[in-house]
């Protein structure tokens, strides 16, 4: 009876389908660009950037104003916008997350008074570096090491649970080994699990390294190779905050800025991908790549990139 209800219910869904593609229903057709605010609300808010909620979403409104005024100054209504903030029902989550970028960071405003124009500094800390990667490289083989070691344990503890299983259950002795084995595995893994804490520590301290060391090498104007963080990403090139949209919907993660302009800049950039819009060759640009420019406003670049998506003649 079941599977005759389903079959029929099947058929329905199907004839249901194919008549709303004739007629053109149930299909969603993309909203165009432009056409309607981007309702945002404000998702995680991590308090140690020392920034209130207040001064976040004055920054946000700054940054919303960029696009905005741009569009205004192409002859539409005043009343356009582009974004609105809508607490309870935002589609658009915007986070503020800390994490070793931030601290970065603020480690090197501390220091950047006292940066002498030489290099000695910068071999200190890359000596510092060259030797915390070695541990790593050292502790992440201990690791790897007994990760198969365990896997292979856990195996062959399975194994025995299913053969027990399939069993009569009535043999004391390989039950006993079985519970043995058991006890073992979580001795095994709570010592995986107290290198893992020191591993994650220690990629943390490397990737702090990295910041200062390229950062440093930046300011020194010097002729060096940047280094690359480990098990970490930076995310989008423009550094300070990415834009994503996948399956669980879209946000915007914040991680590191020096200032309310530069915060201003990161956010702007972030809304513009959550617009539709794409990286630009302009180096001042907003939708540039990296954040390297010090414009308030948008440039004629960005300008070109907006009227084109929102179909501005």
């Amino acid at each position: 009876m079941l599977e005759a209800i389903s079959a029929l219910l099947i058929l329905v869904l199907t004839f249901f389908a194919q008549v709303g593609s004739q007629l053109g229903l149930g299909v969603d057709k993309p909203i165009p660009p432009c056409t309607e605010p981007i309702s945002y609300v404000i998702g995680s808010f991590d308090r140690r950037f020392n920034l209130s909620q207040r001064d976040f979403l004055s920054a946000l409104s700054d940054a919303e104003k960029m696009w905005e005024e741009s569009l205004m100054s192409e002859g539409l209504s005043s009343t356009k916008e582009l974004f609105t903030y809508s607490p309870e029902t935002g589609e658009l989550g915007i986070n503020l997350i800390y994490d070793y970028r931030q601290q970065v960071t603020e480690e090197l405003g501390e220091i950047k008074g006292v940066v002498r124009e030489d290099e000695s500094n910068y071999h200190v800390l890359e000596t510092q570096y060259l030797q915390l990667k070695s541990k790593y490289v050292e502790l992440k083989s201990v690791y790897d090491g007994k990760v198969a070691i365990l896997n292979a344990h856990q195996s062959s503890y399975e194994q025995g649970v299913g053969n027990w299983n399939n069993s009569k259950r009535d043999n004391k002795s390989e039950f006993n080994n079985l519970e043995a084995e058991r006890l073992a595995l979580q001795i095994e893994i709570a010592g995986l699990k107290s290198l893992e804490s020191e591993h994650n520590s220690l990629v943390r301290d490397i990737n702090m390294m990295v910041g200062r060391l390229n950062q440093l090498s930046r300011e020194l104007n010097l002729n060096v190779e940047e280094y690359n963080t480990i098990g970490a990403s930076r995310g989008d090139t423009f550094a300070g905050g990415i834009y994503t949209s996948d399956e669980s919907g879209v946000r915007i993660d914040i991680f590191e800025f020096s200032n309310h302009d530069k915060l201003v800049r990161v956010l702007a950039h972030e809304l513009g991908h959550a617009l539709g819009l794409e990286h630009v060759d302009d180096p001042q640009a907003i939708m540039y790549k990296l954040n390297e420019g010090e414009a308030e406003d948008l440039t004629q670049s960005d300008l070109e990139a907006l009227k084109s998506l929102c179909a501005i003649e």
